[in-house]
């Protein structure tokens, strides 16, 4: 499996993107079973922020911006509160254990100083760009193994799984 490693090689590994897919569901099946636990509805209820989730597994909730820190001349003492805000989230979600599955998506609400944080489990390997550039793969790969199965067949008589057996009898 070296020579799969290798960045030549890299693009002959086709078990990479299913595996990844593998990861990601079974990622997403945690952090949905967590999220029906009946201690971690509890602590979301009780966050200051009241967490919410739907049905696809996401968390997420809005964190409105004090009042002191409204005026223009103050607006760059806004993001460093929002990541404090942001720092006791990521504690609440490190004593549930989630903390490595979700990865946080934060927004400004449009026309009120308001932020709304997203946190959902990865899904980076879901995309259509990935699952073609797999089929594309697979597809060289068996059109060369069909070619050269071909030219063995023709020049040994036997086809490449009958050879390889061969060499090693």
């Amino acid at each position: 499996m070296t020579i799969l490693k290798s960045n030549n090689m890299k693009w002959l590994n086709v078990l990479k993107w299913p595996t990844e897919i593998y990861e990601d569901i079974r990622q997403w099946l945690l952090v949905r079973k967590a999220l029906k636990e009946p201690e971690t509805i509890d602590k979301f209820n009780k966050f200051k922020y009241e967490l919410r989730t739907d049905k696809i597994g996401r968390i997420y909730t809005v964190i409105n911006v004090p009042e002191e820190l409204w005026p223009y001349e103050k607006k760059d003492m806004v993001w460093p509160w929002m990541v404090e805000q942001l720092r006791e989230l990521d504690t609440l979600l490190l004593e549930l254990q989630l903390n490595e599955l979700v990865y946080p998506v934060v927004e400004p609400i449009e026309g009120a100083p308001s932020y709304l944080v997203v946190l959902t489990p990865s899904t980076e390997s879901l995309t259509i760009i990935k699952f073609l550039t797999w089929l594309f793969r697979c597809g060289f790969l068996t059109l060369t193994y069909l070619i050269t199965n071909k030219l063995i067949f023709k020049l040994f008589g036997v086809t490449i799984l009958h050879f390889l057996i061969s060499l090693f009898h």
